[in-house]
């Protein structure tokens, strides 16, 4: 705001010669004021609006995408006879069936343990022994005067990296030697031998018994046979993974995921009706209230209702004539009163159509040529870099730019202005000065004529 001060009143005329150059001013200015305000304003509140809209856009997209993928309906559920015996997951793909499980033997790791005690406080003499694991052997070297638990510290040293691990268990009778491996499967064997030293380390190998082998799991699957390294089998059948427990029987039951796919088109009903519904919302008239929203009889917003409206008519439609209806699939238009343009989808009926049919319904919905792709390149029409939502948008903070540049332009004119006032009051303040001045002197010397006489 500009100073138009003086500094001093106005000594010729009196008046407030400050307050009216702001006063005219102000009102010079109030009417392109108010027009900017009203430009910024109604722009601002369009791109709200347009935010909106184009969000709710951006979600059906998403939506439509997960609709699209060519994996979408192959989601499985799983279910198992017998808890106690197995575990099982499965993976989009895994095929769908009952499946008769048998666990024969569970996977084991190889441990060792020895049978006879030996003193905590008794000591071996310096020697080598030789510990194989999984066919690599690895030599172990004891010091003079090691005690159970030093030996137990070499092997732990040289075998730990392999999945191996010593132990030593005290008991009332004194303290064992315990080898094992972490790793389950035959291939995972651990064995530990003498190869030089005293008869006091001789023996405490000698004394080392096979306590748990070293063991595949296996299973049978509708009679077919087989064996892994561990009790969590991967590759037995496409996309399942079985959690191996105790020996025993199951029965796995792999189905599709009614929950999941249902999900899968309900997720876009709802993003569906949530655009349709910013749309309504932009665009509708408060009639009692006489108030528009941002986009009252907005054209853009128009077309692309329009637009949705009517390709998901002729999608529908499409579908309809692929023998899934709305009787048939649950998937339609709310109907009068409230036929707002939004769908509704019957978990019933679409629960009934998947089970029937899940092929009919992948084939309808996914893929490039199926339902989500074409209502998708509708919808990314107006979203993204090179949407129309978008190039609004840009327009709209342009105007908003401009209108900054205008204010800017306001400013400095209006202080020119104000400056021009200013200095024509000064003008006339100096005038009236003059005036008083050339008053009070005439009237001087008139009364000194009159003084005379």
């Amino acid at each position: 705001m500009a100073d138009y001060s003086l500094g001093y009143g106005g000594i010729g005329s009196g008046l407030d010669i400050t307050g009216m150059v702001e006063k005219l001013v102000a009102a010079e200015r109030a009417p392109a004021d108010s027009r900017l305000n009203r430009i910024e304003t109604g722009a601002k509140y369009k791109i709200s609006a347009l935010g909106t809209v184009s969000s709710a856009f951006s979600n059906l997209e998403t939506a439509l995408k997960a609709l699209k993928a060519s994996d979408a309906f192959d989601n499985r559920a799983v279910k198992v006879g017998t808890d106690a015996t197995l575990g099982a997951t499965v993976g989009k793909g895994t095929p769908s069936g009952i499946y008769n499980i048998e666990v024969l033997d569970l996977a084991t790791a190889n441990k060792w343990m020895a049978n006879t005690a030996v003193a905590a406080d008794q000591t071996f003499g310096a020697g080598k022994l030789t510990l194989t694991v999984a066919g690599e052997a690895i030599e172990i070297y004891i010091a003079e005067g090691a005690r159970l638990v030093d030996v137990r510290s070499a092997i732990n040293d040289a075998a730990r990296s392999k999945g191996v691990q010593a132990s030593v268990i005290t008991s009332n009778a004194g303290q064992f030697l315990s080898i094992g491996s972490d790793k389950t499967g035959a291939a995972n064997t651990v064995s530990l031998s003498f190869s030089e030293g005293g008869s006091d380390l001789q023996a405490l190998v000698t004394s080392m018994e096979e306590r748990v082998p070293a063991a595949d799991a296996r299973i049978s699957i509708d009679g077919l046979e087989v064996t892994a390294d561990n009790n969590k089998i991967t590759d037995a059948v496409p996309g399942m993974v079985l959690d191996l427990k105790t020996k025993g029987t199951s029965v796995v039951t792999v189905s599709s995921d009614l929950t999941a796919s249902r999900k899968l088109l309900q997720d876009f009903v709802t993003a569906y009706n949530a655009a349709i519904t910013s749309i309504n919302t932009a665009t509708k008239y408060d009639a009692e209230n006489d108030t528009p929203s941002a986009l009252t009889g907005d054209a853009q917003m128009r077309s692309a209702s329009g637009q949705l409206r009517g390709l998901l008519g002729n999608l529908l439609s499409d579908l309809s004539a692929q023998g899934l209806d709305a009787k048939t699939l649950g998937l339609q238009t709310k109907g009068y009163p409230s036929s707002d343009g939004t769908l509704v989808l019957d978990a019933t009926k679409f629960d009934a159509a998947m089970t029937a049919d899940p092929e009919k319904i992948r084939n309808a919905f996914t893929g490039d040529t199926g339902f989500a792709a074409k209502l998708q390149t509708a919808v990314g029409s107006y979203i993204g870099t090179e949407g129309a939502f978008t190039q609004r948008t840009n327009s709209l903070n342009a105007q908003i730019k401009d209108v900054t540049s205008q204010r800017t332009a306001l400013e400095a004119r209006m202080e020119a202005v104000g400056n021009r006032y200013k200095a024509q009051f000064v003008a006339l303040d100096s005038m009236i000065s003059q005036m008083n001045t050339t008053s009070s002197y005439l009237s001087q010397q008139l009364a000194a004529l009159a003084a005379q006489t």
